[in-house]
C-alpha cells in the first residue's frame, strides 16, 4: 500500500559537495564585537563537515550563554602536531606557491627553541611577542611572513575548537620598507628579446605585451573542446577564436578568474606557434630563470633584472600610454587598485605636459611670435602704501 505522506530529506543548511567529492561548510556568524566573520573549510567526509558544523554552532551558542571558553579538545596538542595537520588539510588546497611559503614559515617555526615541544595552548602573546623581536632582529621580512602564517594557523585551531581565542592576533608586522618598481626601459626590454634563446624570445613577447606573471604563462594552454566548462582546469588557455586569455582562479593570485584580450600582434604570434606546436601547452617550458640570466648578460643591461621586472614594465608602459588604472589593474590580476597605484609614478615630461594642457585651457592662446607670458594682459599691481610712524 502506498504511504499516504511522502517525507523529502532537507538538506543541511551551509553545507555542500564539492567536484571533488569533498564536503564544505560555508557559514557566517555575527561577531561580538561587531562585524561578521565567515568561515570556509572542506572536510574528506561528510559526517566530518557535518560534526565540525554542530561544533561551530554550540560554540556560537554557548558564547550566547555567556561561557567564554567554550568545550576545547586541545589541550594536550602538540603545537607541531597540529601545525602539519593545517598544512596536510588546510594549504593542501593553495596554490603551489602558498604551499611553498606555508612550510617554509612552519619550519622557521619549529626551528626556533620558543616553540620546540610546546603544545598548542602552550602559545601566548608573550611567547609570539619574543618571537619576533629575535626573529626580525635577523630577518625582518622573513619574521613578518612567519606571523602572518603563525596567525592564520592559530585561527584556524580557534575555528577548528582547539583553543579559545588567537594569541598572535595582537601581535603587529614590522614597518617594511616599499620596495621599488624598476621597470626596463624601452631599448633595454628590446635589447633583451634579441638576446634571448629561440625558446625563450615568445615568452618575453607575451610577458611584456600582457603583464602576466610567469607562471600564468608557462601555463598556458591551447584552447579544447569543454574548458570552459571544465571545473578541474589549473591552467591559463589561449583562446584564439575569440582572441583572449582566460586566466582561472586557481591559477590567479588573486584567486579571481581574468580575461586578456590579444593584439593582433600576440594573435599573430600565437598563431605561429601554435602551428609548431607538439603538446597542449603553449610553450612547453617549465622554468627559465637560467635562460633569462643568460638573456640579461647578452644584453649587456647592468643592472639586476628579475623576471617579474617585465610585468612592472608592462604596467608601467600602460599607465603612460594613459590607460586607466582601472583597467590596468583588471588585466594585472591585483586584488587592489593600490597596488595598481604603485605603477603611476609620473616623469618631468609627463608632468610638463600635465601643465601644458591645463595652460591651454586656463590662458588665452599665444600669438605667432610671442610667447604665452608676454601675450597675458599686464594687470597694474598698485605701490604699497608706506605709514609713518606717530610716536605720543
Amino acid at each position: 500500500m502506498k504511504e499516504r505522506h511522502a517525507y523529502k530529506l532537507r538538506p543541511i543548511k551551509n553545507l555542500a559537495k564539492r567536484p571533488d567529492g569533498r564536503w564544505m561548510i560555508d557559514i557566517t556568524f555575527k561577531k561580538p564585537e561587531g562585524g561578521y566573520k565567515r568561515i570556509r573549510q572542506d572536510f574528506a567526509t561528510k559526517e566530518d563537515a557535518v560534526a565540525h558544523l554542530d561544533l561551530l554552532r554550540a560554540r556560537k551558542a554557548a558564547r550566547k550563554l555567556g561561557i567564554e571558553r567554550p568545550e576545547l579538545n586541545g589541550g594536550d596538542t602538540l603545537f607541531k602536531d597540529f601545525a602539519e595537520k593545517f598544512i596536510d588539510t588546510y594549504s593542501v588546497h593553495k596554490r603551489d606557491k602558498t604551499r611553498a611559503s606555508h612550510r617554509t614559515s612552519l619550519n622557521s617555526l619549529l626551528r626556533s627553541e620558543l616553540f620546540q615541544g610546546k603544545k598548542l595552548t602552550d602559545i601566548t602573546p608573550e611567547l609570539v611577542s619574543d618571537y619576533m623581536a629575535k626573529r626580525g632582529a635577523e630577518r625582518m621580512v622573513s619574521a613578518n611572513r612567519e606571523l602572518m602564517f603563525l596567525k592564520l594557523l592559530l585561527g584556524k585551531a580557534v575555528e577548528w575548537g582547539r583553543l579559545g581565542r588567537n594569541p598572535a592576533v595582537g601581535q603587529r608586522k614590522f614597518a617594511e620598507p616599499e620596495g621599488k618598481i624598476k621597470p626596463l626601459a624601452d631599448n633595454e626590454a628590446k635589447r633583451l628579446i634579441l638576446a634571448a634563446m629561440p625558446h625563450l624570445k615568445p615568452i618575453l613577447e607575451v610577458l611584456l605585451s600582457t603583464g602576466m606573471r610567469k607562471t600564468e604563462a608557462l601555463k598556458l594552454k591551447w584552447a579544447y573542446e569543454g574548458w570552459d566548462a571544465d571545473d578541474a582546469n589549473g591552467n591559463s588557455i589561449v583562446d584564439l577564436e575569440q582572441g583572449r586569455i582566460f586566466i582561472p582562479g586557481k591559477l590567479a593570485k588573486n584567486h579571481k578568474d581574468r580575461e586578456i584580450p590579444l593584439s593582433l600582434e600576440l594573435l599573430r604570434l600565437f598563431r605561429e606557434l601554435r602551428e609548431k606546436s607538439e603538446t597542449g601547452l603553449v610553450f612547453n617550458v617549465k622554468e627559465i630563470r637560467k635562460s633569462f640570466r643568460a638573456a640579461v648578460k647578452t644584453a649587456k643591461i647592468k643592472r639586476p633584472v628579475r623576471i617579474h621586472d617585465l610585468r612592472h614594465t608592462a604596467a608601467s608602459r600602460m599607465i603612460e600610454a594613459g590607460i586607466d588604472v582601472v583597467t590596468v589593474c583588471e588585466i594585472l590580476g591585483h586584488s587592489d587598485l593600490k597596488i595598481t597605484l604603485r605603477y603611476c609614478h609620473s616623469s618631468s615630461k609627463t608632468k610638463r605636459d600635465a601643465v601644458e594642457k591645463l595652460s591651454r585651457t586656463y590662458l588665452p592662446a599665444a600669438k605667432k611670435g610671442t610667447s604665452t607670458r608676454q601675450n597675458m594682459t599686464t594687470v597694474q599691481i598698485p605701490k604699497p602704501v608706506s605709514y609713518r610712524r606717530i610716536d605720543n
